[in-house]
């Protein structure tokens, strides 16, 4: 009769044990739920820091740059007599004009203007010379610009077409003003050249 507690095999012993009621297989069963539980909790590490695949990329490295359009008068301005041939560089608050005398006053401006499909339009207005009625009417006056520029063109009596080029273009301006010695009007009177000024306009860009 072979013994409950002990088996003979081939020279080992082997001690029998009996299964362990169903109440432990279920505590093991229950506990290692729970660390597995625990475990996925830590690989998620809270629903806040939890985050998705992502990567960036640049685009290649580029700058545009715009140009240029503007108009400023230098300070080499000079009112010279020119009665009668003369050329004498003069104070113009100074004179007191009478009939036979002739003066011009000469200053250069600067253009710059860059900028693809770039077109300006550059303008004065005679008319914003003003003063008394009758010395106005009196006198003679004219008004005139050049340029050596190829991108200063005249465009009328009035205009210039400005168009694109590197570096500076410059703009002579002369204005004369005088009395024909048979004027006889005009006596303590005065003309105003302040309000004399050049507008640079760019135009349109055409289709």
């Amino acid at each position: 009769m072979t013994p409950v507690s002990a088996l003979w095999g081939t020279g080992s012993f082997q001690e029998f044990r009996e299964p362990e009621p169903n109440g432990n297989l279920m505590q093991k069963i229950v506990t290692g739920t729970i660390a597995g539980a625990a475990g996925i909790a830590l690989l998620l590490g809270g629903a806040g820091s939890f985050a998705l695949w992502n990567d960036t990329a640049s685009v290649p490295p580029a700058t545009v740059d715009s140009g240029t359009l503007t108009l400023s008068a230098n300070p080499d301005g000079v009112w010279t007599d020119i009665t009668n041939g003369r050329s004498d560089v003069i104070d113009i608050s100074a004179v007191r004009m009478v009939p036979g005398n002739l003066y011009q006053f000469h200053q250069t401006m600067d253009v710059e203007a860059t900028g693809d499909d770039l077109t300006a339009d550059l303008t004065w207005a005679p008319q914003s010379i003003t003063g008394d009625d009758e010395l106005v009417a009196a006198a003679e006056q004219s008004l005139t610009v050049a340029s050596e520029s190829a991108s200063l063109q005249p465009a009328g009596r009035t205009a210039w077409t400005v168009t694109p080029t590197e570096g500076t273009s410059v703009l002579d301006v002369t204005y004369t003003i005088g009395l024909s010695s048979e004027v006889t009007t005009g006596k303590a009177q005065s003309i105003d050249l302040s309000g004399l000024t050049f507008t640079l306009t760019q135009k349109p860009i055409e289709s």
